[in-house]
């Protein structure tokens, strides 16, 4: 893997060995690992579902970066029927641990007897597994021929995983990479990092949590852990999976699943769901860095309506500050003023406004929000206990110390002294890994240029904790890909935040907390009542619950246009399922066809936002006529799918099901779906196969088993009975990104406008794509699309097709639950003069059936594919009454196909307000 000699023995605690052989490796794992612990005494507690264990150092030690701990605590709670919690720590020292309140700690459910797992432990050397009841295989075995078992030292844990020959493994993040992890060598580092995207390194995010596919059932392990670290896959007999960890405790959760979406459901429960983001935001964003001044934005505003192109939200990045400095308006540019009234005016054109913020505040006499931060105490100190000094856009500034619990009002009257008026909707923060441009803390001279500025490094500062090696760890990560200090344009390590914890220890938690604490300013105090919009660029576990994410700094070219749907992937594993890239890339100019390549394959992006760099060339969609014909069509297909998106994310909100996921997500019994990661599905209804190289008018795709539809035509594709799925040849020219239907599956549609309010006040219709038994599923959530209080004003409704009835129902958790009635029971007080949908009646006594009484669209249309061709479609029946005036009307075509039929109902004008049925097939 390019492994040095230094790096081989110092660095990787391995053995070098020339070999002669070309290609082969030099460096091995050491044959005679360390003897770890030793189990001296064990208590079970809670019925057997608590095991604690003392641990006894087993013999000398390893001494690897350090001085092992002689005696260790393991604990074992049996949580619930498919997640296990692994606790291994040094009762002796106090190590940094995340506060609950950061990333919460779950607490054990009832016992079951149908458990999933069991647990065994080896006293001597002392290593576990991890087995499932269903078949014993092992899915965590810690006893891995050639590994150390258990290394424990003050700055440095080392424990390893036996992997199958050939394993399956996804997550670590964040990470530019394929889907799947190198099983050949991965090198994965955990550090957030201010870095535009490079492959296979450390950026953004710090997420300790992967998933694993091993004979068609999944499990997940997180590490609670929030210190740097490496986790390397490494080949051999066995294949291993290796923690090298530089600070805290290790706190393992293990969820047996047994499906990947059961995996992450089970994850996102102990982390936190995912927010329901504003209706709204599944719209089109349009950024980039250089709309200097207003009238720049008032003219792409106008530009995207003459060429009749959706636009939801325009955006600002650091062009509108005064001097790039937090909570201010440009008084030339961006007059405030101005501002305001600008605001206005997209609300009134129910668009909407986006601006960013950083977490650096400028370090400049009479700047109220520097002034005020000093005075509250609530930055981040130096070792010396004085306010620590880095750089960033601004020049010279300090940065705001989450753990302070002054911090989140100082936040919040920042905020409102700055916006007062000018009620933008929503916040984008940047540069939270925290980065800053020195290495270390800067010098505190004048200088308060922008940009990159050299600076002397101040040095370590041990007056806090002078037993620990802060910037230069005994073990060096693979920061940056070349073991860069891990200060490395960021703060110093022994930065003290507030109840004394280091930036060493914290520094993966910083921008997971700024969006807990703008998500707290934004809904109680900005928009009071509202969910709020945030995206950010750097995560932790649980990020999901408070924001969004968009992937960085990224490339327009080809590749990085392939590496957003792996990227993306991998943040629905995380539970951000609100995540985009750049449309278009933000760095370097993009070309005429990769631009609508990009358009096309970005219109399902969960969030979608174009975006690009200063001093680029523009890459607006209207610029080039085909880019805007493509624009409008695709923009136009994600809008009509708005209601299917809406409803899946409400189901990640509600359940910790995904939104994109990866085609073994739903057939985690085909081996090829495990390689796949450039398609994807929206939903377990939506297959996408895009074009991600140049020059190219078909794809080779994937299609999995089952009946298969072409989301444009609605006519039947494939009947795919292999159980692995077939390789196919899709037609793809510049105007088509292949789409196709699933057969079971129901998609809830509206009409598209140019703003996400207009859509959602048209009429829907329904596209149903039978299953080989004819049946099909689908759901649709409705709600006002903003209040914070999800799930106290909405409606729930499930479609059902079977015995050629689509049935809607409307009994899942609606506010009048206890009200519901059977429909069918009461058929009779229908009546059929003159066919109208029945939009006069409303339930019984005015009661409207289905929770949230503002549904004013109708459902007007439904299309049905897959009926049987030696079926007789006859008399249309509504809740069983036939309906004669609508067959007159000639309101249905049929379209035969080769072997099934194609079923259009037109001018329905049913209400959403109350559960019906209507059947197809019934005999004149």
């Amino acid at each position: 893997m390019g492994i040095q000699k230094d790096e081989c023995v110092n660095n990787l605690n391995c053995c070098w060995k020339p070999t002669d052989v070309i290609g082969g490796n030099y460096c091995y794992y050491m044959t005679q690992p360390c003897k770890g612990y030793k189990v001296v005494n064990i208590e079970k507690r809670h019925n057997d579902r608590v095991l604690i264990a003392n641990l006894e150092l087993n013999g000398i030690g390893c001494g690897l970066y350090g001085q092992d701990s002689n005696h260790l605590k393991l604990l074992v709670e049996y949580e619930t029927k498919d997640r296990l919690h692994v606790k291994i720590y040094d009762p002796n020292e106090q190590r940094f641990e995340i506060p609950e309140e950061i990333v919460p700690i779950p607490e054990s459910e009832p016992i079951t007897d149908d458990m999933l797992y069991t647990f065994v432990y080896n006293k001597s050397p002392f290593t576990f597994s991890v087995a499932r009841t269903s078949t014993g295989e092992k899915i965590i075995d810690t006893n891995v021929p050639g590994m150390n078992t258990l290394v424990f030292e003050d700055q440095y844990m080392e424990i390893s995983f036996k992997l199958p020959q050939d394993p399956f493994i996804y997550g670590l993040g964040e990470v530019v990479d394929t889907l799947r992890r190198n099983p050949r060598g991965t090198f994965h580092t955990i550090w957030t990092r201010d870095a535009a995207t490079p492959i296979a390194e450390n950026i953004y995010g710090a997420q300790p949590f992967y998933m694993e596919m091993r004979n068609g059932t999944a499990h997940g392990v997180f590490l609670r852990n929030s210190n740097g670290m490496d986790i390397a896959i490494t080949p051999g007999n066995p294949t291993k999976l290796n923690w090298k960890v530089i600070g805290g405790v290790f706190d393992f959760y293990i969820f047996l699943g047994p499906t990947p979406s059961d995996v992450i459901a089970q994850y996102t429960k102990i982390i936190g769901r995912p927010s329901l983001p504003p209706y709204w935001a599944l719209g089109y964003h349009q950024c980039r860095w250089g709309y200097s001044n207003l009238t720049m934005l008032e003219n792409v505003v106008s530009e995207f309506k003459s060429n009749n192109i959706p636009l939801e939200t325009i955006w600002s990045d650091i062009d509108y500050m005064e001097n790039f400095k937090d909570f201010t308006w440009d008084s030339v540019n961006f007059p405030r003023h101005e501002m305001k009234n600008f605001v206005m005016k997209l609300r009134e054109n129910e668009q909407h406004y986006v601006v960013i913020v950083d977490p650096g505040i400028k370090i400049e006499a009479g700047y109220h929000p520097y002034e005020d931060g000093v005075n509250r105490n609530v930055f981040i100190k130096n070792s010396r206990g004085k306010n620590i000094v880095g750089r960033v856009w601004p020049g010279l500034t300090v940065f705001p110390d989450w753990f302070n619990k002054d911090t989140l009002n100082y936040w919040g009257d920042m905020f409102e002294n700055w916006l007062g008026d000018v009620a933008v909707d929503g916040i984008w923060i940047d540069m939270n890994e925290l980065a800053s441009w020195c290495r270390g803390e800067c010098v505190n001279d004048e200088e308060t240029n922008s940009g990159v500025q050299s600076s002397q490094y101040v040095g370590d500062q041990n007056n806090y904790n002078q037993s620990r090696k802060l910037r230069n760890s005994p073990y060096k990560i693979n920061n940056g890909g070349i073991r860069l200090p891990l200060d490395d344009n960021a703060l110093s390590m022994d930065a003290i935040h507030n109840n004394g914890f280091l930036e060493y220890d914290v520094h993966n938690l910083y921008g997971h907390m700024e969006s807990m604490i703008t998500y707290d300013v934004l809904s109680k105090r900005i928009r009071k009542g509202k969910r709020p919009f945030i995206i950010t660029r750097s995560t932790f576990a649980g990020t999901g619950k408070y924001a969004g994410h968009w992937t960085g700094d990224n490339w327009s070219n080809w590749d990085h246009l392939y590496m957003s749907i792996p990227g993306l992937l991998n943040f629905q594993l995380f539970g951000i399922p609100f995540v985009g890239a750049d449309i278009c890339g933000f760095k370097e100019a993009v070309t005429e066809e990769l631009c609508l390549r990009w358009m096309q394959l970005g219109s399902f992006y969960p969030f979608m936002r174009n975006h690009n760099g200063l001093d680029e060339a523009s890459q607006e969609p209207y610029l080039w006529p085909s880019v805007a014909k493509i624009s409008r069509k695709f923009i136009n297909i994600r809008y009509s799918l708005l209601s299917y998106y809406y409803t899946l994310f409400y189901e990640s909100h509600k359940k910790g099901l995904t939104v994109w996921r990866p085609l073994f997500f739903e057939f985690p019994l085909s081996k090829s779906s495990l390689l796949i990661d450039k398609q994807f599905m929206i939903g377990s209804g939506l297959l996408l196969s895009p074009v991600l190289s140049s020059n190219v008018d078909d794809v080779i795709a994937l299609i999995p088993p089952g009946l298969w539809y072409d989301f444009y035509s609605n006519k039947f594709s494939y009947n795919i009975t292999n159980p692995d799925g077939e390789y196919v040849n899709l037609s793809a020219p510049l105007d088509i990104l292949p789409i196709l239907i699933r057969g079971g599956h129901i998609l809830p549609m509206q009409y598209p406008e140019l703003t996400t309010a207009a859509t959602k006040r048209n009429n829907y219709y329904l596209i149903i794509a039978l299953d080989e038994d004819e049946y099909a599923k689908g759901t649709l959530y409705l709600d006002d699309g903003e209040s914070i209080d999800v799930g106290k004003n909405f409606t729930y409704l499930t479609f059902i097709v079977n015995d050629d009835t689509l049935i809607l129902r409307c009994d899942i958790e609606s506010p009048h639950k206890k009200r519901l009635y059977k429909r069918e029971e009461n058929q009779n007080e229908y009546n059929n003069n003159g066919y109208n949908g029945y939009n006069g009646y409303n339930g019984y006594n005015g009661y409207n059936g289905c929770g949230y009484n503002n549904i004013n669209s109708k459902l007007d249309k439904i299309i049905i594919m897959g009926i049987l061709k030696n079926k007789n479609i006859g008399r249309i029946l509504f809740n069983g009454n036939y309906i004669k005036e609508y067959q007159k009307a000639n309101n249905w075509i049929i379209d035969d196909d080769d072997s099934i039929k194609k079923l259009t109902l037109y001018n329905l004008n049913l209400s959403l307000n109350q559960s019906w049925n209507l059947t197809w097939n019934s005999l004149l």
